[in-house]
């Protein structure tokens, strides 16, 4: 009994470390095809631990391409802000502004 409880303490505390890539990468807005390279990165670690270490440094690296915790709403007046501090110009703004609302 004790060591199928050695056994499946060491395989839940495996899963959790080659899971640290992914929930990095959803904790910082990573999806898609991205998040799915992790994934199989991180689970291919398994066997080849060099992939691990790739998908953790991607999940790191890698810009949000979901915009979590951020919407156009935000964006916009943040924009605004820019505008009326004289850091971009009229013509800078109306256009990232139709790229918001379009």
């Amino acid at each position: 009994m004790l060591e199928f409880l050695f056994f499946f303490t060491l395989v839940m505390v495996f899963i959790g470390v080659i899971s640290i890539p992914i929930m990095i990468a959803g904790a910082r807005g990573i999806c898609g095809g991205r998040k799915t390279a992790i994934t199989i990165l991180s689970w291919l670690g398994i066997f080849l631990g060099i992939t691990w270490v790739v998908a953790l440094c991607l999940s790191l690296i890698w810009e949000p391409e979901c915009g979590i915790g951020q919407s156009n709403l935000d964006k916009l007046e943040k924009l605004s802000q820019l505008y009326k501090d004289k850091v971009i110009t009229k013509a800078e703004f109306e256009s990232m502004k139709s790229k918001l609302l379009n």
